[in-house]
């Protein structure tokens, strides 16, 4: 996983970059994934669901949406023929969250519908 956070979106949210770093390193060192580099986080099969876990739960903290720049998420196989990709995971939180927002405007309309030709 890499998370990339930006300097000028920290300022404007008077968020601490350093913290946030701190915050996401202390989650990832805390569960024995290794830190490559700043901000890129690097795991084995066994760590697949600590990364799941943050992307759950990253955005949903006060200033994580608030200071990321780019984030991605990496898999790659264990066997020569496994499948290897890089995907952007900020642009799938937002398409997910429009998709639910969506369903969720869809359902009540529905019930609308359904109470009015009672």
């Amino acid at each position: 996983m890499e998370i990339y956070l930006s300097e000028e979106k920290a300022r404007k949210n008077n968020i601490d970059l350093d913290e946030c770093y701190q915050k996401i390193n202390r989650f990832f060192l805390d569960r024995g994934v290794n830190i490559k580099e700043p901000g890129v986080y690097q795991g084995v099969k066994e760590d697949f669901d600590t990364f799941v876990i943050a992307q759950g739960q990253l955005p949903q903290t006060k200033w994580f949406l608030k200071g990321v720049d780019q984030w991605y998420i990496s898999y790659f196989g264990d066997t020569p023929d496994s499948p290897e990709y890089r995907e952007d995971a900020l642009k799938t939180y937002y398409q997910v969250n429009e998709q639910v927002r969506n369903y969720v405007k869809n359902q009540k309309a529905k019930k609308l519908l359904i109470s009015i030709d009672k």
